[in-house]
C-alpha cells in the first residue's frame, strides 16, 4: 500500500503544480515514469477515482477557496488560472460539481449563517 500513497501523492503534488494547464494521463503518468495504462489502472483502484475526474474536483475545490478568500478577482480570472479556456466552461463545471454558480457562491459568503445569530 505504501507505493500507492506515493503515487497518489505524486499524482496530487504534479496536479497541484499544474493547475493552471490542461492535465493529461500522459502527462501525470510519464511524470512517474508508468506507462498510461498501468497507471490509469493502478491511480483509478486506489482512488476510487479516474484521473479527469480526480483533477477536475481537485481544480474546482482549490478554485472555489480562492473564490471565497479573494474577492477582488474576477471569475474569469479565476477560471483561467484553474486552466479553465474561459468562464462559461468554468461555470457550467462548478455548477456541476457544487450545484451553485461561481457568482452564487461567491455571494453566499458574504451572508451571515445562523451561528452567527445563535447566542449561548
Amino acid at each position: 500500500m505504501q507505493n500507492y500513497t506515493w503515487l497518489l501523492n505524486h499524482t496530487e503534488d504534479y496536479i497541484e503544480n499544474h493547475l493552471d494547464q490542461k492535465i493529461t494521463l500522459a502527462d501525470v503518468a510519464g511524470n512517474i515514469h508508468m506507462s498510461e495504462y498501468h497507471f490509469h489502472r493502478l491511480f483509478h483502484k486506489h482512488s476510487k477515482e479516474t484521473l479527469y475526474q480526480f483533477v477536475t474536483r481537485i481544480k474546482l475545490e482549490r478554485s472555489a477557496i480562492f473564490l471565497r478568500v479573494r474577492k477582488d478577482v474576477s471569475i474569469t480570472d479565476i477560471a483561467l488560472r484553474y486552466g479553465y479556456n474561459d468562464a462559461t466552461s468554468y461555470n457550467r463545471a462548478f455548477r456541476r460539481h457544487f450545484g451553485i454558480s461561481p457568482t452564487a457562491f461567491r455571494k453566499a459568503q458574504d451572508m451571515p449563517s445562523n451561528r452567527d445569530s445563535d447566542h449561548l
